[in-house]
């Protein structure tokens, strides 16, 4: 089995379990026990899981934010549907947000055949994608390299945000319900709401583990968004609930 999907089964487990030993991990997956030290020390280098004398405690995802490795990996298939769907709102001649995410940077190949673009990111990876599109202006944010992230965060990333306005920014969150957009992190939420802030429209992406999810840290009341994607038809509470807000509710058919 590649390590991969080693670790994604790992941290299925203890999604349902959320404590467990590392005796009945070993027992449920049949990996050795040094190749299972190995991957829980992986993730636990990630911020994924805590590991105390023997147990493994998972850590969820609205208290902590996950590094961009494992959040790039997990639902690639739903995000570049969700990117695919996002692509529609491009057109020439836009300046738009763009945050550091894993969902939006997989807008990245859709900026490729568009003229006179420009983007503003704190996102270091999709800032290096951006690098090979000349035709693309791309400015980067100064501030805090959050480490693992792949994120530009704190005042000065916020401080330099001012200097734009644009037609539209691309977000995405920790969780959003039926009334609220929420982030895993302040620092996380104080960019973001800088963008949305200086920008004309609100896209939120948001894979369908994300709907239905709260948190600690509210970053936008859902009916100030223009639009949400998602990758399934989210539950009919929460969509009933959507579509009484002016926000478009997009997700594939």
């Amino acid at each position: 089995m590649l390590r991969n999907e080693r670790l994604k089964q790992i941290m299925a487990l203890l999604e349902r379990r959320k404590l467990m030993s590392i005796n009945d991990i070993h027992k449920t997956l049949f990996v050795s026990t040094s190749t299972l030290r190995r991957d829980l020390t992986i993730l636990e280098q990630m911020g994924l899981v805590i590991h105390r004398y023997g147990q493994i405690e998972y850590v969820t995802s609205n208290t902590q934010e996950q590094s961009y490795l494992f959040r790039e990996q997990n639902n690639e298939q739903e995000k570049k549907q969700i990117a695919e769907i996002a692509s529609t709102f491009l057109a020439d001649n836009m300046a738009i947000f763009m945050d550091s995410s894993t969902t939006v940077s997989f807008l990245a190949p859709y900026l490729r055949n568009l003229r006179n673009m420009v983007v503003i990111t704190n996102g270091l990876r999709l800032a290096v994608a951006l690098d090979e599109m000349p035709a693309v202006k791309t400015f980067v944010t100064g501030g805090q390299l959050r480490a693992g992230t792949g994120a530009l965060l704190g005042t000065g990333a916020e401080a330099y945000l001012n200097q734009f306005q644009t037609d539209l920014a691309f977000i995405s969150c920790s969780g959003v319900t039926a009334e609220t957009v929420f982030m895993a992190s302040t620092s996380q939420s104080g960019v973001k709401q800088q963008m949305l802030a200086l920008s004309k429209q609100a896209v939120l992406l948001a894979d369908h583990t994300k709907v239905g999810v709260d948190g600690y840290y509210r970053l936008i009341p859902f009916a100030q968004l223009t639009a949400v994607i998602t990758d399934r038809e989210p539950a009919p509470e929460i969509l009933t609930a959507w579509n009484q807000t002016p926000a478009e509710v997009l997700f594939p058919e």
